[in-house]
């Protein structure tokens, strides 16, 4: 019988997208990898670590301390382009994590004092983007204020209030309060502890559908002129 090991190296970076896909992604594939040195080399691989799901994780982790290791998945996904760990970073920024901001503020010495390409860091703004585009929708409503508190931070007060982006945040947050507590509704829980801190508009927006695309479009516009 073949060892899994010996298949070719295309077939067994499928079999590990696949594993990093599943419903718990990250601690399954965390779990394969450790098996084997061969399955650790795979399981690195740029197509596998854009793959891997972080759903579970990043709507139950509050405590980053976890993952702050520059070697560990999430980082090593975050860097290869996964807009799941991305988020999942953005969110550790947003609640001030001070290693992932440590982190971070290193990547933009190499940028400025070793000739690194800006492609080849993580950026706390493109973080935060990830964030707000693929957060799920009590993240995105527990984080409402943080979300604000960042862009007058980055931005000034000035011009985001003038950009039209806290107003499309506290709209957009207004709608994941509702869709969160029509879900907890439906399943006979009738409170929402977690967002109740959450300052809100007192209805959402009409256009739900495209409430996260417009913050995003003013926040590219804001940031366009700030990144460095």
């Amino acid at each position: 019988m073949v060892h899994i090991t010996q298949l070719p190296p295309d077939i067994l970076n499928v079999i590990l997208v696949l594993v990093a896909m599943s419903s718990d992604g990250a601690g399954d594939l965390a779990r394969a990898a450790l098996s084997c040195d061969a399955l650790m080399y795979h399981a690195k691989q740029s197509v596998v670590l854009k793959a891997v799901n972080f759903q579970r994780l990043t709507s139950n982790t509050e405590d980053f301390r976890k993952h702050r290791n520059r070697k560990g998945l999430l980082c090593l996904c975050a860097r290869a382009g996964n807009q799941s760990a991305q988020a999942m970073m953005g969110k550790a920024l947003l609640v001030q994590d001070p290693w992932f901001w440590g982190m971070i503020f290193g990547d933009s010495l190499l940028v400025h004092y070793w000739n690194v390409a800006p492609s080849e860091v993580l950026h706390h703004i493109d973080l935060v983007r990830a964030f707000i585009l693929h957060a799920s929708s009590l993240d995105v409503a527990a984080m409402c204020q943080q979300l604000v508190n960042y862009v007058i931070t980055y931005a000034g007060y000035k011009a985001a209030r003038e950009s039209g982006v806290v107003c499309a945040i506290y709209d957009m947050c207004a709608y994941k309060v509702s869709t969160v507590r029509a879900g907890r509704l439906r399943n006979n829980q009738f409170t929402i502890s977690s967002v109740a801190s959450v300052w809100v508009r007192s209805e959402p927006p009409r256009d739900k559908e495209l409430n996260r695309d417009t913050v995003i479009t003013f926040f590219d516009e804001l940031f366009s002129s700030v990144r460095g």
